[in-house]
């Protein structure tokens, strides 16, 4: 979705801002932020697998979280009062998508409940 900017988008990404070529193509983008978002998972879950206490594993899935909102909130400004609102709907589309796997990870996160370890037990030989 992203891929799919408006003729504006794409020639303005090709004579003025090089850096974001890499939102030409579509696959690309999608390893990019598929990338961003498996960092995001893996770091959540190590921070929710080392600790115990409900409000300290709450934490860190809240911050991102406030991130997430921000950088909506972000998105939107600049999709709206920017030269970016001339890029198609489907790009503006692509990104709030982003954002809301964003806040699903987080969601997810805060609403898991620690795993207890049951101690096995032990076997006893019997001869």
């Amino acid at each position: 979705m992203i891929s799919k900017m408006s003729l504006i988008g794409k020639i303005g990404i090709t004579i003025i801002y090089n850096e974001y070529t890499i939102l030409k193509s579509w696959w690309k983008t999608a390893l990019l932020l598929f990338v961003i978002q498996a960092i995001v998972f893996i770091v959540l879950s190590i921070w929710n697998e080392k600790t115990t206490k409900r409000l300290k594993r709450l934490l860190l899935p809240m911050i991102f979280l406030f991130m997430g909102i921000v950088g909506l909130i972000y998105t939107y400004y600049d999709f709206t009062e920017t030269s970016h609102r001339l890029l198609k709907k489907t790009f503006h589309f692509g990104f709030y998508i982003f954002w809301l796997t964003w806040f699903g990870n987080c969601i997810f996160f805060m609403s898991k409940k620690s795993q207890k370890i049951e101690d096995i037990p032990q076997e006893t030989e019997v001869y």
